[in-house]
């Protein structure tokens, strides 16, 4: 006991010694505070990480456009011949520009459709 401290004043403030269970409920308390605390901040990382990608993304296009514009008008500018030549029609011209957009197969020599790009066997 401490002497600046009176039997009653200690009695008053006396902490009982916890049991087993309460230990047990202060360490799940603990572990759950952790785990909320482990959720948060991945949220938050989640957040801006996704924050990140989304500005590189749009720096990328501000970045590019002034090629694609170009690139779209001269395509807009060839005769339907020459759009032709290089596999496209008039229609397609907005469409060279969206991720999944891929060139039509031509005709092989011999009737059967071939890839763009791909040669026949000798």
């Amino acid at each position: 006991m401490d002497a600046r401290q009176s039997l009653e004043q200690v009695t008053l403030f006396s902490y009982p010694t916890p049991d087993r269970a309460s230990r047990e409920i202060e360490v799940l308390r603990h572990a759950a505070i952790r785990a909320r605390d482990q959720a948060i901040a991945d949220g938050i990382r989640h957040f801006f990480a996704s924050l990140g990608r989304g500005l590189v993304f749009l720096g990328t296009t501000i970045r590019s456009w002034p090629d694609r514009r170009r690139t779209y008008e001269n395509l807009r500018a060839l005769t339907d011949r020459e759009l032709a030549d290089i596999g496209l029609v008039r229609g397609e011209i907005s469409r060279v520009f969206e991720p999944d957009f891929r060139m039509p197969a031509r005709p092989a020599a011999n009737g059967n459709r071939a890839p763009v790009g791909a040669t026949a066997a000798a």
